[in-house]
């Protein structure tokens, strides 16, 4: 057993930003759990899918990203207990905390579709959401010649909450680019809108319908057979179901917070980790955290989010530690950079008002090629260089 001032639960952009912040204001004694030994920058795995990017560019090892000073743990977390400050691990250990930082992201459900699992990663059927399919998903996009082409977003919160968009308008670029190709682009979304603030909303139906792309909305896919290539969906608005034909299928699964903050105290009542929306304190634990994805903070599931966050957390658990009134605010910002073909993008960018909150001096729901660059290099380049050293 070992205990330490600051735990943080999870080495994505959440938990490996705040760790070097704190460790840069002067908090040492640092340990962050997870089972993984690689960090993937996941927003560029659609464009992995579309063919613009090489997906060895999206990994580097753990040991690049930690800080040298800070110890990495390399377990899955199986339990929390916020009362006795103690987090348990899969090898039955567990690790004492004064304060937690809970940065654990998001759970893939995709077992609650009946049939994908076993399907997954052949019959043209793949996902963007997992390392392993993204070339796959490439192959697919180039042999589909014919047929439906189906790109899904469940009804759920997601991260990365425009990827299957990234996804969608980049597919249509390619197929038209080939004069034979004759594959059918369809988008079923089982959300009620296309995007939750007016102005992108406008502009994503605008472009879906210049580009004469076939989309539903409140459209869930619940069913893959993998041998017959069908779809099965369900209508919200119904309840009815039908299945389509397809030669490939791009799936977003459902997603939720992960089982361990489910099971833990520390969930509300839809399992995502409780926190005020503004200063990132869990709501009935003072000494506990939460930053990202995991939480149940209302707004979009993006990096950008992470990147507004980290300081807010920081500053207030400092605050915190040091007895002191909690002043440090987050607004709900947070960015959605849309690919609408290759070379041409838009950033929607808001809070939690859902009002445009642009912070470039151009119409950012406008596409440029600018903020293609911005998404394609800018965007990685400050992640790796800037947000993950806790500068951001």
């Amino acid at each position: 057993m070992k205990k330490y001032q600051v735990v943080i639960l999870g080495a994505g952009a959440g938990g490996l930003s705040s760790a070097s912040r704190l460790l840069k204001s002067g908090i040492k004694d640092i340990a962050i759990i997870d089972h993984a030994d690689q960090h993937a920058y996941q927003p560029a795995w659609p464009l992995v899918g579309s063919g613009e990017e090489k997906k060895t560019r999206t990994v580097k090892s753990m040991s690049r990203v930690i800080p040298k000073t800070i110890d990495h743990i390399q377990q899955r977390v199986t339990r929390i207990q916020p009362v006795e400050r103690k987090v348990y691990l899969d090898n039955d250990d567990f690790i004492m905390y004064e304060y937690l930082v809970v940065a654990l992201g998001i759970q893939l459900d995709f077992q609650e579709i009946e049939g994908l699992e076993a399907t997954l990663g052949r019959n043209g059927v793949t996902t963007n959401y997992l390392y392993d399919y993204t070339d796959y998903t490439y192959e697919l996009l180039k042999q589909t010649k014919t047929g439906n082409v189906i790109i899904t977003k469940p009804k759920s919160v997601i991260k990365g909450g425009v990827a299957p968009e990234n996804t969608l308008f980049t597919f249509d670029e390619f197929i038209r680019d080939q004069k034979d190709n004759k594959a059918h682009l369809i988008f079923k979304s089982g959300k009620d809108t296309l995007f939750p603030v007016e102005k992108y909303r406008r502009y994503m139906e605008e472009h879906l319908n210049n580009k004469h792309i076939e989309y539903q909305l409140n459209q869930e896919l619940i069913k893959v057979d993998g041998d017959k290539k069908e779809a099965t969906f369900k209508e919200w608005a119904t309840g009815e179901t039908y299945t389509l034909p397809f030669s490939m299928i791009v799936v977003t699964p459902p997603m939720s917070a992960p089982d361990v903050v489910k099971n833990s105290t520390l969930s509300d009542e839809q399992g995502w980790l409780d926190v005020n929306p503004f200063t990132l304190q869990h709501v009935r634990h003072q000494n506990v955290f939460g930053i990202g994805d995991c939480t149940n903070l209302p707004t979009i599931k993006m990096g950008a989010a992470v990147r507004k966050q980290m300081p807010v957390l920081v500053s207030n658990l400092l605050s915190q530690i040091k007895g002191k009134q909690l002043k440090a605010h987050y607004d709900g910002s947070t960015a959605c950079p849309i690919a609408t073909e290759y070379g041409q993008a838009f950033i929607a960018e808001f809070g939690y008002d859902m009002k445009p909150k642009e912070s470039m001096p151009i119409d950012q729901g406008k596409t440029n090629p600018l903020l293609y660059q911005v998404k394609k290099r800018g965007i990685p380049l400050m992640y790796w260089n800037a947000l993950l050293k806790g500068k951001a």
